[in-house]
């Protein structure tokens, strides 16, 4: 995640220039969180995005929407998954 790319997704945060200016930035990498300055809230990286409260992994989610999009059926895709 680019923090200056990234606005605060607390609607109580001040809204005055948000992309403006660059007020996020990485609180835990390990965590991936991140923090506004304005409002001081702490927030996911992922927030917003398909991989937000994601517990299956990322790579067998992407995988499965790959192989989804090029027509493979489900039953083979579940089969070739869980083998």
């Amino acid at each position: 995640m680019d923090p200056a790319t990234t606005f605060c997704p607390n609607l109580a945060c001040p809204p005055e220039d948000k992309q403006a200016r660059v007020n996020i930035y990485i609180h835990s990498c390990k965590d991936q969180r991140c923090m506004c300055t304005e409002c001081h809230k702490t927030f996911s990286a992922r927030k917003g995005t398909a991989w937000y409260r994601l517990r299956t992994s990322a790579e067998t989610v992407s995988l499965v929407v790959t192989l989804m999009a090029h027509g493979c059926p489900l039953p083979a895709i579940v089969r070739g998954i869980w083998l």
